[in-house]
């Protein structure tokens, strides 16, 4: 993709029509816009941004209705019942096709104050023939900010729309705009995170969630394990919401343990003492991820087979219960307790016996009530064991009836002695682990006493304490929350198991199992391409960003890399290994920025010239420079400039006059410009400069 030309009209400093038209030439692929400080190099690259976005990059602490689009002395001239417009168009064109983009804005004048007063606005995108502009096609207007989106990604307008002023808000912090999102976008890992995210992962409206919708039940058990499965995957989603939480407080949390942590290694007098104390800190790291293992294992293992070691003790003596049980006999067949109690009170047996107070006759009647349920449940368990016995078997495979009863409880005896084991062994560990782990930390507070005693820095510790105790307790909800989402995902698969079960009574319901099953195979196989091409991407780009700045940049005693997050650290080296420059100057932070942004044009070039199997036939967008150099070393210009035309298939740079000449790029010059500004005129005016050859 190239841009051809810009054409404004009344934009900002720019009064009346100002056209730009810019090299397109493969060799002389650089347009430059000369001009000193404050004439307008700075509205131009804002007139990219608005014509493509609709609005225009802010300065901190500004609003985009803090901006005046119409040029003063236009409004200056406004009355009452005046109109005037401000029009940018920008037209691009690629191997194929021509676009032509224009956003125009029409104003009143709110007189008489000086306040231009907007009524009336348009975009409009026109679409042709490269070779044939003039029978262009008009995009419907629903759909021109879409495919304006399609041709230049807003989340890569950092990119290719380069401001060396305001670029590092956006590359330290990710505040302003998502640096993973945004690479994953040119390096063409968003296509498949679109994809899963589609398949299943945006909840209701996912492809898996409607076809499980088109699955129905018969009966009230069906629906009622579909409830249970949706409340456990609201649970699932909400767990996950509370770990992205964490996980973002802990890392703000790193962010303030590292500064103090740099902090009191710059300042500690002792290096053999701050060289022993930074070796216990990785042996505390290794003994703390140690211990976090042996408690996952005995957490796993308790809740897999705890079970078992409760069930012991009913198990033993339902086997004792049933062995005394099932032979002889002491209690009357089919005699209950309520019986006895009769013959009691009436003061005669069955038999016409008389039952007399203090008699031998009463003596026996109660030793037998004591045989009888519900005093003694070892009677009716045998009569009903007895009975189930007769029914199933003659009385001669009792015995072996028995025996085998025996044998299952002396098996699950067995097994849960193994359990037992297991779970005293793992007990073991996590305290070896927590013993080690506390001794290793009296070894640190000693140590830190003595240093603090050579260096007042007990309140720099007590920080450094609590934000190492919050993190703590944020990794134990962390994990709590892990596991709870683990111990729902289980439920999922056994309430979706036995929800199969019945769904296959239906044919249509087979149907839509079907696309279910087809479609969770396909998201889970896209899920693990995508890791592993998230994965060789970011080595790759880690790899290339440091030979970028090596090449670039004359600075031999540091290094950049890239973090999980995509944000851009300088290093330094120590005694004890790399560590992150916090305090950058002005010109590393654009020396940082410049290796980044070269590094991900020149990677999505080379994967698309992959795809299409030629070598340097990949496309990419045109790299526009604001001030790229402006706090650079004349140096470090030269170096960067000559890097620029390589990566890209269209440079064009607004820059100082005076930093021109450091730059070497006149061999690369297809187009030049000059920015006029007189010094009693409100506005400023462009001029081309013609080529010597």
């Amino acid at each position: 993709m190239k841009f051809q030309s810009i054409t404004m009209n009344n934009f900002m400093r720019y009064k009346g029509q100002n056209v730009i038209e810019f090299s397109c030439d493969e060799k002389r692929n650089v347009t430059v816009v000369l001009g000193d400080n404050t004439v307008g190099k700075t509205t131009i690259a804002q007139a990219f941004r608005w014509v493509l976005y609709g609005a225009v990059l802010t300065e901190r602490g500004k609003q985009q209705e803090d901006y005046q689009l119409l040029n003063n002395d236009i409004l200056a001239m406004m009355d009452a019942n005046s109109k005037a417009d401000v029009t940018v168009e920008l037209v691009a064109v690629d191997d194929e096709k021509r676009y032509r983009i224009k956003r125009e804005i029409h104003y009143t004048r709110a007189y008489p104050q000086l306040i231009a007063k907007e009524f009336y606005k348009k975009v409009s995108l026109e679409i042709s023939e490269k070779d044939d502009p003039n029978a262009g096609i008009s995009v419907e207007t629903e759909k021109i900010e879409e495919v304006i989106r399609e041709l230049f990604p807003k989340n890569l307008s950092h990119y290719f729309l380069f401001d060396g002023e305001r670029w590092n808000d956006v590359t330290v912090n990710g505040v302003r705009e998502n640096i993973k999102e945004s690479v994953h976008t040119l390096t063409g890992l968003s296509a498949y995170q679109a994809a899963i995210w589609h398949l299943k992962d945006m909840g209701s409206h996912s492809v898996i969630k409607k076809f499980k919708g088109k699955i129905s039940g018969s009966g009230n058990m069906y629906d009622n394990l579909e409830k249970d499965r949706n409340r456990m995957e609201h649970e699932i989603e909400q767990c996950k919401d509370k770990i992205k939480n964490i996980e973002i407080n802990i890392q703000n949390n790193n962010e303030k343990i590292e500064e103090v942590q740099q902090y009191l290694l710059e300042n500690k007098n002792t290096e053999i003492l701050q060289a022993k104390y930074n070796q216990l800190l990785v042996v505390r790291r290794t003994q703390a991820e140690r211990g976090v293992a042996a408690y996952k294992s005995l957490v796993n293992l308790f809740s897999d087979k705890a079970y078992m070691l409760f069930a012991k003790p009913m198990i033993e003596a339902s086997v004792k219960m049933v062995k005394s049980v099932a032979g002889e006999r002491r209690d009357i067949p089919h005699m209950h307790q309520a019986s006895i109690d009769y013959i009691i009170k009436t003061g005669r047996c069955i038999c016409g016996t008389p039952i007399l107070p203090d008699s031998k006759e009463l003596e026996c009647l109660m030793e037998q009530r004591n045989f009888l349920p519900p005093a003694d449940i070892g009677s009716l368990l045998g009569e009903n064991v007895r009975d189930w016995l007769y029914v199933v078997d003659p009385p001669a495979d009792i015995g072996s009836l028995l025996g085998e009863f025996e044998r299952t409880g002396q098996r699950w005896n067995r097994q849960s002695n193994s359990v037992y084991d297991d779970l005293r062994e793992d007990a073991q560990n996590v305290d070896q682990s927590i013993r080690a782990y506390e001794e290793t930390c009296n070894q640190l507070a000693g140590m830190e006493q003595q240093m603090d005693r050579q260096t007042d820095f007990a309140e720099k510790r007590k920080m450094l304490k609590y934000y190492q105790s919050e993190n703590s307790k944020l990794g134990v909800e962390k994990g709590t929350l892990q596991g709870q989402i683990l111990n729902f995902e289980r439920q999922i698969e056994r309430t979706e198991a036995e929800m199969k079960s019945q769904e296959v009574r239906s044919e249509e319901n087979k149907k839509w199992r079907e696309r279910v099953d087809l479609a969770e195979a396909l998201y889970t196989r896209l899920k693990n391409d995508f890791e592993v091409k998230k994965n060789k991407t970011f080595l790759e780009l880690n790899g290339q960003i440091q030979k970028n700045f090596e090449r670039m940049f004359n600075a031999k005693d540091k290094r950049i890399q890239l973090t999980e997050n995509y944000e851009i650290q300088m290093l330094y080296p120590t005694d004890v290994g790399f560590r992150e420059e916090k305090n950058l100057s002005e010109g590393e932070k654009i020396a940082r920025n410049f290796a980044f942004i070269v590094t991900i044009m020149e990677y999505s070039r080379n994967k698309k010239a992959e795809q299409i199997g030629v070598e340097g036939a990949g496309d990419t967008l045109p790299i526009v420079l604001d001030g790229p150099f402006s706090k650079l070393g004349d140096k470090n210009i030269s170096l960067i400039a000559k890097v620029l035309p390589e990566v890209s298939e269209q440079v064009i740079i607004f820059m100082l006059d005076k930093d021109w000449k450091y730059t070497g790029l006149d061999e690369y010059v297809g187009a030049s410009y000059y920015i006029e500004k007189a010094a009693d005129e409100a506005y400023a005016s462009i001029r081309k400069v013609e080529s010597d050859q």
